[in-house]
């Protein structure tokens, strides 16, 4: 006769870590719970114990053996951990401005806390990138046979465009989805399968960056998201996660990790495409030359 598992001391880690470091001990029925909060995360976590169950395919009491195995004694208490993720997840920069309008400042010196908190950054992102997934994404972006499609959202557009500059130089087939929702369908419509998406999307994430992603992947392009650690809900439908640090002690994430991404992609192209690359940005050269446009 088989027991409820006797919760032992939280797991750490987020909920979703929790969840992927269990897959190995779960039951089917388990795994089945599992994956249904994963791919829809996590707002499977959010409804009721009969809805989760239902999406599940499965009973109340193994979502309730589920949670369990995570660590929390309680439904309600995984949910208020699911919560707590959103709420991070979804600060506003107004949320997180250091001092409220009208109030004088804390003295502090700003400009010594940013650039620590930017050295740090860089310091993660070199000892916990995903190495394996940064040469993959590399691997797929220097294919002159598949297209690549370079998009983000308000402010990570700026980044997906810094890309798209340095591929245009490296090899054809390169092009940024604007930032103008209106002119999306005109790219998507051009997506083939095997074709690459390069999607960089940050918390406060846009459901329609999320809606774009969604009909490539279902036209058959590979998916490589950069996002911050909370990870996008994109990474649901991504090939590819790559996530970067974005803290900072002041209102808004920074962009520095995003860019840094960009860098170690092309460094990474650049390498692979080797004389191809070469003879082509040789070719640009020649051309500006004879043209002159763009000297």
């Amino acid at each position: 006769m088989s027991t409820a598992p006797t919760p032992g001391p939280a797991p750490a880690g987020s909920v979703k870590e929790r969840a992927l470091a269990s897959l190995p001990d779960l039951s089917k029925a388990e795994s089945r719970v599992a994956h249904a909060l994963l791919a829809e995360y996590p707002l499977a976590g959010l409804e009721t114990v009969a809805r989760f169950a239902a999406r599940a395919a499965t009973s109340g009491p193994t979502i309730l053996r589920f949670v369990s195995r995570l660590g929390f004694p309680t439904y309600a208490e995984f949910q208020d951990a699911l919560r707590a993720e959103v709420q991070l997840r979804l600060q506003s920069p107004l949320a997180r401005y250091p001092a409220p309008p009208g109030e004088p400042a804390s003295g502090r010196d700003v400009f010594r806390d940013v650039g620590h908190a930017l050295r740090l950054n860089m310091e993660r992102l070199s000892s916990e990138m995903a190495r394996n997934d940064l040469g993959a994404a590399c691997e797929r972006l220097a294919d002159p046979a598949r297209a690549v499609f370079c998009m983000g959202g308000r402010f990570s557009w700026l980044v997906a465009t810094y890309l798209y500059q340095y591929l245009r130089e490296l090899r054809p087939g390169v092009r940024v989805v604007r930032d103008t929702t209106a002119a999306w369908a005109d790219d998507l419509v051009d997506i083939r399968p095997g074709d690459v998406l390069a999607v960089f999307d940050f918390r406060r994430y846009q459901r329609d960056v999320l809606d774009f992603a969604r009909g490539a992947r279902s036209l058959g392009a590979e998916v490589v998201l950069v996002t911050d650690p909370w990870r996008s809900p994109i990474a649901a439908h991504a090939d590819l996660v790559i996530p970067c640090p974005v803290d900072l002690p002041t209102a808004f994430d920074s962009g520095v990790g995003g860019l840094a991404v960009v860098e170690l992609l092309v460094a990474g192209v650049v390498e692979r495409l080797g004389a191809e690359a070469r003879d082509r940005m040789a070719a640009l050269e020649d051309l500006r030359k004879s043209t002159n446009l763009g000297s």
